[in-house]
């Protein structure tokens, strides 16, 4: 639904606003209130990514509607280039469906276009419609795995703690200087992963000295799920799984191509939940989407 004149007329349209103060505190405001997410950790951590750029409606000082359009570096097929994703897309409820979103998300891609060499998003449920007429396509996604025999966990792993000041710096330390999880498919953003480690992998994040790198993972029974491996050379699998081994272990599940872990016959499985999209060409198929490329 087009917007009145007089309701257009009021509201103003903002992009790359991050060094104004003022507009950034009404974006995270606005984050809060339509995601339940709060950037103050991110943001006062120092890790907030200028390449994450806002184009948001604003009336007066508070954001109405706003798509954020994420410039990543990445990894695919051994070489360096950029994707480009969508999120932080919201709209206030006493300005939906006047076609904010839509002509945002329009305005975005068309100044970042010749930037990236390709477009993604992962849609909530009841949005994937919504994206559907907006031109995007879903795209299946997959994990990997492999099946272990358990053997003697061998010590030497350390918990991190985001909360700590010391461990904080050395987890960014890593982050700034690690190559890719995987030539197939991997980010090089340092801030974005930053921003899980702050969040979403906050328990999750060990150091193992005797391999230099720092790993994320989980187990739930006899599955263990492994997020992340943050290296400036990346261990193989047979040196890594004895400091995460438990004697309840039959599955690894990967969320990252293990290309670099040299696994002798990994299985790959769908997986679910996500609803990644995408629009136009795809330069991956079938992705394992890093589990750090989610912004």
């Amino acid at each position: 639904m087009d917007i009145p004149e007089p309701e257009r007329i009021c509201l103003d349209l903002r992009t790359e606003y991050w060094d104004d103060a003022r507009a950034r505190a009404a974006f995270k405001t606005f984050i809060s209130n339509i995601h339940g997410l709060d950037f103050s950790a991110w943001d006062e951590g120092g890790f907030w990514d200028p390449a994450y750029t806002p184009f948001s409606f604003f009336r007066g000082d508070t954001v109405v509607s706003s798509v954020c359009i994420y410039l990543l570096d990445v990894v695919i097929n051994g070489e360096k280039t950029c994707l480009a994703q969508i999120s932080g897309v919201g709209t206030l409820p006493g300005w939906r469906r006047r076609g904010l979103s839509r002509e945002l998300t329009e305005l975005g891609l068309a100044r970042a276009r010749n930037k990236h060499n390709g477009i993604f998003l992962f849609a909530d449920a009841d949005a994937v419609p919504y994206y559907g007429r907006c031109g995007f396509s879903p795209i299946d996604e997959f994990i990997e795995t492999t099946q272990v025999t358990p053997v003697p966990n061998c010590g030497g792993l350390i918990k991190l703690d985001p909360g700590l000041p010391q461990d904080l710096e050395m987890i960014h330390e890593y982050a700034k200087r690690r190559t890719s999880v995987s030539d197939r498919f991997g980010v090089l953003n340092d801030k974005l992963l930053m921003f899980h480690v702050l969040y979403r992998l906050r328990d999750r994040i060990y150091r193992i000295p005797d391999l230099d790198c720092l790993v994320s993972y989980a187990r739930t029974g006899d599955k263990l799920s492994v997020f992340d491996i943050v290296a400036e050379n990346m261990p193989r699998f047979e040196k890594l799984y004895p400091y995460l081994a438990s004697a309840d272990d039959r599955i690894v599940e990967f969320h990252f191509s293990t290309d670099k872990l040299e696994l002798l016959k990994p299985q790959r499985k769908p997986l679910t939940g996500n609803n990644p999209m995408i629009r136009g060409v795809f330069p991956v198929e079938a992705p394992v989407f890093p589990y750090s490329s989610r912004a």
